[in-house]
């Protein structure tokens, strides 16, 4: 097992969840993709988060991504609305 994050690791190729072992997707695919996401208003990242459209036109979120098999906190990520999940965790050959 190759640990990705605290969180994630890559076992016989795919993304694995550390805490509960759930198989969550190929190892070259965007585990955010396979995971449960709650989108929410970007306000509720923090209580020093401003509105958004103080100081950028587009809309924006605040996206926080679970395990789909026990739900523990994967990843968070602020991002505009109509974009994809970031690719952030990518596995190269060697």
């Amino acid at each position: 097992m190759k640990q990705m994050d605290l969180h994630l690791a890559i076992e016989d190729g795919r993304v694995v969840c550390r805490s509960c072992g759930e198989d969550i997707c190929a190892a070259e695919e965007n585990y955010k993709l396979h995971s449960l996401c709650e989108r929410k208003p970007l306000t509720e990242a923090g209580a020093l988060v401003n509105d958004p459209a103080v100081y950028v036109d587009d809309e924006m979120e605040f996206r926080q991504f679970y395990c789909p098999g026990c739900a523990t906190l994967l990843e968070n990520e602020v991002i505009k609305s109509d974009h994809e999940p970031v690719h952030d965790k990518q596995v190269f050959s060697e």
